[in-house]
């Protein structure tokens, strides 16, 4: 969800509170906001799975925890690019191996689907404009 606040903490809050879940996409140790997000996500009762890119996620333990905690909008959060160079192609290959699965869609209805799309979108040109 988009926030007219400019308080990077609050949109992070917004993020969270907004979405059934939140998956964070991470490399290295979670620090600064992506500590933020994991702290609040778990503050509040909100599931939180954490995902070291450096070893990944099996599709299929991704959809259980979809299923598991009835995640129909996911909050997708992790590091900047200009903290922790090279997490952004990093979290793009496991977003896109995650998405591809044809299972995928019996978890997320369409419209979650579109939603998630959307915001990835929205994030790839974030990054984009910081090259």
């Amino acid at each position: 969800m988009e926030t007219t606040e400019p308080d990077y903490e609050t949109c992070t809050r917004r993020n969270i509170e907004d979405a059934d879940g939140t998956l964070i996409l991470n490399r290295g140790t979670l620090d600064g906001g992506t500590a933020l997000t994991a702290a609040h996500a778990r503050q509040i009762g909100k599931p939180c799975l954490v995902v070291a890119l450096e070893a990944g996620i099996e599709p299929a333990a991704f959809r259980e925890w979809l299923t598991a905690h009835h995640i129909q909008v996911l909050n997708v959060a992790g590091p900047r690019e200009s903290k922790r160079p090279g997490v952004y192609a990093a979290a793009v290959r496991c977003l896109e191996g995650l998405l591809r699965e044809e299972s995928l869609g019996s978890v997320l209805n369409q419209a979650s689907q579109t939603k998630a799309h959307a915001i990835w979108m929205n994030a790839r040109k974030d990054v984009a404009s910081l090259s």
